[in-house]
């Protein structure tokens, strides 16, 4: 069909898509809504005037198509249902019509396919309208190994899926990738779902990949085994960084939904166990992942207040889909920096979530972690009325052991007759007294006779007995004469007697 043969209005259309303008500015300068703008494109696309690439980007044009097949219509408002608000009704006139003109063209090359010598890009074109119009091909589930996958800066992802004898290439856009609850990785076995599509530039064939399942394992399994071994090995399960929890909390604080049976629950036994703590509670919904956001939040704001000595974060039980909050690594990594210690306590005693590994403390369920955060007040005044038996016993015990004790010294004989001890000390004293008096006398009398043989001896040897027995001693000036040298004749000497003295004068001397 000729230009001419259009209609004004879609010529007009026609000339200034080619000179570049957008649809929004086309729109704009013509007066019309967005909504006639397509329309005219899709009847240009129909009749092979432009091509759909140039309009809709590849990601719309693959979720259009799978919901065509998938609903088997061309009714724009069933198409509509399918999908969500960036797609236009617009968008989707253009793809039925890109879908038409293909339908065509491959029918009419059916025709004379034997006898017309194609060029590479119609035989591809001819092949991506077969392979893309086989409904087995669409939304087919294939089983395979991943291999050399790519993750692109775009956000999208490349890989091929293998098994032992082929392997074919598959890209997931970005808004895929970032639906999956766990992570790609090379050599992981998974199950695929999507649409065969031939990449016209290269001729190659490739799934546009839809959804993602681990083969043999639940998605959401995996990324809990994924995320439990990564935050073990950079120690958020270590022992050695878990706070204590105290003993006797003066104020709790609870992270939980205002209306669940569980924070009734914890209240009920807080306040029977220990009435004397205060409890503040932060109401947080804890379902699901949009609950993720508020929980932490919540766990920042009761970081934030000094009187809270420790945090109760949980609910009741669920599905692994609704306890998926507590799986989430922001979720846990807010409970590892906290600086009050948390408690987890989520679900029933067979549930277990990342956090439950990251907390201070895991309890079973939340009435568990009511029972373990306080002690019990009753168990406590036991304790005391039981002390306070045993030191009444203990004192008494004492102070009847110390009369025992009293009695047996007051009954001894020495408190009875005092003066009998008295006495026989005074008997040993007097016989040691006669022991120490005849040693005296025994020690004086061997002084006596020792001194009277010394007297003895002295008296034998003294002058005076000499001269008693008739001698003499001459003397001359106070010294004794001991040879007639000593004094010449006509000297005057003094003669000691026993008894008396004489002077006399040297009249002659011999030698």
């Amino acid at each position: 069909m000729n230009n001419q043969d259009f209609s004004e209005t879609v010529q007009e259309t026609l000339k200034l898509y080619t000179e570049g303008f957008t649809i929004k500015e086309i729109a704009d300068l013509r007066s019309l809504t967005e909504s006639t703008i397509y329309s005219h494109l899709a009847t240009l696309i129909l009749n092979k005037k432009i091509e759909l690439e140039n309009i809709i980007v590849e990601d719309k044009k693959v979720r259009i198509v799978r919901v065509i097949k998938e609903k088997n219509t061309e009714k724009l408002s069933e198409i509509k249902l399918g999908l969500d608000e960036t797609i236009s009704y617009g968008e989707i006139a253009c793809v039925l019509a890109h879908i038409k003109k293909d339908t065509e063209l491959m029918n009419e090359k059916a025709q004379v396919v034997e006898t017309t010598i194609m060029s590479v890009n119609e035989l591809t074109s001819y092949i991506k309208n077969l392979i893309e119009s086989d409904h087995k091909l669409n939304n087919l589930l294939v089983r395979g190994e991943i291999s050399n996958l790519t993750f692109n800066k775009s956000g999208h992802v490349y890989f091929s899926i293998k098994d032992k004898e082929s392997q074919i290439r598959c890209v997931m856009f970005r808004r895929i990738k970032e639906s999956l609850m766990f992570n790609l990785e090379h050599g992981m076995k998974i199950i695929i779902k999507g649409n065969i599509e031939v990449y016209q530039p290269k001729g190659e064939y490739q799934i546009i990949v839809e959804e993602v399942q681990p083969d043999g394992l639940g998605a959401l399994n995996l990324a809990f085994i994924q995320l439990k071994e990564r935050l073990k090995k950079e120690g958020l399960f270590s022992e050695a960084h878990k706070k204590p929890l105290p003993k006797f909390p003066k104020t709790i604080g609870i992270i939980t939904s205002p209306t669940g049976a569980a924070l009734q629950d914890m209240i009920k036994v807080i306040k029977r166990r220990y009435p004397l703590t205060r409890i503040m509670i932060a109401p947080t919904p804890v379902q699901g992942k949009e609950s993720v956001r508020p929980i932490i939040e919540s766990i920042t704001t009761m970081n934030e207040m000094e009187e809270i000595d420790v945090i109760i974060l949980g609910r009741g039980g669920g599905s692994l889909e609704d306890l998926w909050c507590f799986n989430e690594e922001s979720v846990a990594r807010a409970v590892y920096e906290s600086r009050i210690p948390i408690i987890s306590a989520v679900g029933h005693e067979t549930d277990y979530t990342i956090m439950d590994f990251v907390a201070d403390y895991r309890a079973p369920t939340p009435s568990a972690a009511a029972e373990a955060v306080v002690p019990n007040i009753e168990e406590i005044l036991e304790a005391l009325n039981n002390y306070y038996i045993r030191n009444i016993q203990a004192t008494k015990y004492a102070v009847d052991t110390l009369n025992s004790l009293l009695k047996q010294i007051i009954s001894r004989t020495i408190f009875k007759r005092p003066y009998d001890s008295i006495h026989s000390y005074y008997k040993e004293l007097d016989h040691e007294l006669y022991k120490i008096q005849t040693i005296i006398v025994k020690k004086i009398e061997t002084k006596r006779k020792i001194l009277e043989i010394i007297e003895s001896k002295i008296t034998t040897l003294s002058p005076k007995s000499i001269l008693k027995r008739g001698y003499s001693i001459v003397m001359k000036e106070g010294k004794i004469i001991k040879n007639s040298s000593e004094v010449n004749i006509g000297s005057n000497v003094n003669i000691l007697l026993h008894e008396g003295s004489l002077e006399a004068k040297i009249t002659q001397k011999t030698k």
